[in-house]
């Protein structure tokens, strides 16, 4: 189904995928900042809870985040940890379970491979994500949560990433923007030619904006600090 431009002027609540209780893998054309960081705040924005960033390398920063929030005090409900180096990761994952009550509504951790990939010798970085992944399946089934991860590249050494995962988002690049699919979702892809238009990256901004007013009392801010963030 598509929409007319006509269409597009009153509809009110275009649609992104729902994220489900358990981790769940997105596997992106390129950079995922932006479609993962949207997926964060979408949901946030709809189950009125808070989040949970564990970020590492490029992720440690949240630049990308501000620019998609429809407003930057969305911030102050997305709590940010940082592991800088295998060992820092791994110990904010295991006390993670610490951090998660039933005000929490999602957690994400990008790149969840990446440390244990770079400042690990032989087996044991990979013994180590598999623990981690265990670590967050617990915290999402006890919590019943979506656990939002991504990966720095698909190959053996993250085949536990793929055991682990319940479902699994792809978004690729189209000449216009990004196209989420998954099991049970597909983005619309709106044609150019006649009354219709097609997904652009401004689209999923408006996505979230038109979230917003639907929650207008949640209370929003800038960024905070996990506690026990390294």
């Amino acid at each position: 189904m598509a929409y007319s431009i006509a269409e597009t002027a009153s509809l009110t609540i275009p649609e992104l995928p729902s994220l489900g209780a358990g981790i769940t893998l997105l596997e992106a054309e390129g950079d995922p900042r932006v479609p993962l960081q949207t997926l964060l705040v979408d949901h946030l924005l709809l189950e009125h809870g808070r989040g949970v960033w564990v970020g590492t390398g490029r992720y440690c920063t949240t630049d990308t985040l501000v620019s998609v929030a429809p407003d930057r005090r969305v911030l102050d409900r997305v709590e940010v940890a940082r592991g800088f180096t295998a060992y820092q990761h791994t110990a904010l994952i295991r006390n993670l379970a610490a951090h998660v009550d039933e005000d929490t509504a999602v957690i994400a951790v990008p790149d969840i491979d990446a440390r244990y990939r770079d400042d690990v010798q032989g087996n044991d970085g990979q013994a180590m994500l598999v623990r981690a992944l265990a670590q967050l399946a617990r915290v999402a089934r006890e919590h019943e949560i979506p656990v939002l991860c991504t990966r720095s590249r698909a190959d053996e050494f993250t085949q536990p990433v793929d055991a682990a995962a319940a479902s699994t988002l792809a978004v690729e690049e189209t000449p216009m923007g990004p196209r989420f699919v998954g099991e049970n979702f597909e983005t619309l892809v709106y044609e150019l030619e006649g009354d219709w238009v097609q997904t652009t990256l401004a689209f999923w901004q408006e996505v979230l904006q038109a979230r917003q007013p639907i929650h207008e009392t949640a209370t929003l801010s800038e960024e905070v600090f996990a506690r026990g963030t390294v």
